[in-house]
C-alpha cells in the first residue's frame, strides 16, 4: 500500500489584495474611491478606513498602495490636474491663446463633475497654510496667473493686445470667473460655464484688442 501523497502547502494571498488581481488596477481603484469621497465631503472628514471600504480593498492594502493620508491626497490632486485639462493645448503664437484654452477646460469640465466638485472643495479646505493641499493651490493659481499674464505680454509685443491694457488685472479677472461660474454650475447644471467664458473673452478682445500694423 503506498503512502498518501503530502498535500501541496497552500500559498498565502498577501494581506490586501484582492485575488488575481493587478496591482496597478487596484491602485487606480483606491484612487478614485478616494477622488469621490474627498470630492463629496472633504479631505479633512475622509478617512483612510472609508477610501479602503469604498475600494473594496483592506485597510493594510491601501497603506500597500499608498503610505499615508497626505501621500494619497497627493495621487488624488496629481490625478485632477491630469485629467483637468484641455486636450488641445495651446500652440504657437495665436493671439489670446491662454484665454481660449481656458474656454475649452470649461467646455470639458462640463463633462467632469466630479473632478470639477473635488476643485471647488480644495478651493475652500486649502486656503490655510496648515492644509496639506495649500502648496498645490498656491502653486496651481500662481501657474494660471503666469500663463495668462506670459500671454497677453507677447500679444502686446506682437501688436495684437492695447499696450493700455491692465493684464494683470485681465487674468485675475479671467481666473475669478471662471472658479465662480464651477460653483454656479455645481448649484445648478444649466449654467453654460463655457458659453459665458466664450462670451467675456469676446468683449475682453472687443476693448483690448488690436490688428498689428
Amino acid at each position: 500500500m503506498s503512502a498518501a501523497a503530502t498535500p501541496a502547502p497552500t500559498r498565502r494571498r498577501r494581506p490586501g489584495r484582492p485575488r488575481n488581481q493587478d496591482s496597478a488596477v487596484i491602485r487606480e481603484r483606491i484612487l478614485l474611491a478616494a477622488v469621490d469621497l474627498i470630492a463629496r465631503q472633504g479631505y479633512a472628514a475622509t478617512s483612510m478606513a472609508q477610501v479602503a471600504e469604498a475600494a473594496g480593498v483592506s485597510p493594510s492594502g491601501l497603506v500597500h498602495h499608498f503610505g499615508s493620508k497626505k501621500a494619497l491626497l497627493g495621487a488624488v490632486l496629481e490625478h485632477r490636474d491630469a485629467v483637468d485639462s484641455d486636450p488641445r493645448p495651446p500652440t504657437g503664437q495665436t493671439p489670446w491663446n491662454m484665454f481660449e484654452h481656458l474656454v475649452g477646460v470649461a467646455r470639458n469640465n462640463m463633462d467632469r463633475r466630479q473632478i470639477v466638485r473635488l476643485y471647488t472643495t480644495m478651493v475652500g479646505e486649502a486656503v490655510t497654510p496648515e492644509h496639506p493641499a495649500h502648496a498645490w493651490m498656491v502653486g496651481h493659481y500662481t501657474d494660471v496667473m503666469h500663463k495668462l499674464t506670459e500671454g497677453m505680454r507677447i500679444d502686446r509685443e506682437a501688436g495684437h493686445l492695447d499696450p493700455a491694457a491692465p493684464i494683470e488685472h485681465l487674468a485675475r479677472e479671467m481666473v475669478a470667473l471662471m472658479d465662480g461660474l464651477q460653483v454656479q454650475w455645481l448649484l445648478d447644471p444649466g449654467v453654460d460655464m463655457a458659453g459665458i467664458l466664450r462670451e467675456h473673452v469676446d468683449r475682453l478682445r472687443e476693448t483690448w484688442g488690436t490688428t498689428p500694423d
